[in-house]
């Protein structure tokens, strides 16, 4: 039972530069990484958060590149 969030040292690795290229902004990046950091993970529990994760990062990152395109059409 102490065992049960236990997981490859490797996730944890590659979640923490994802939260760190979500953090400075580069969602594309950071979904790239939490799609990586879901492949090392062994626990059922963080291969779903770092799912979700890459899904927001994947959807921020398209809002931002709508943004930017609705910012240079208004000009």
């Amino acid at each position: 039972m102490a065992f049960k969030y236990r997981d490859n040292p490797l996730y944890y690795r590659s979640a923490r530069e994802a939260v760190q290229l979500e953090q400075a902004g580069e969602f594309d990046r950071a979904a790239k990484v939490w799609a990586k950091a879901n492949r090392e993970s062994r626990n059922e529990l963080n291969q779903e958060w770092s799912e979700r994760r890459n899904d927001f990062c994947l959807l921020q990152n398209m809002r931002e590149r709508r943004k930017a395109v609705d910012d240079e059409l208004s000009r």
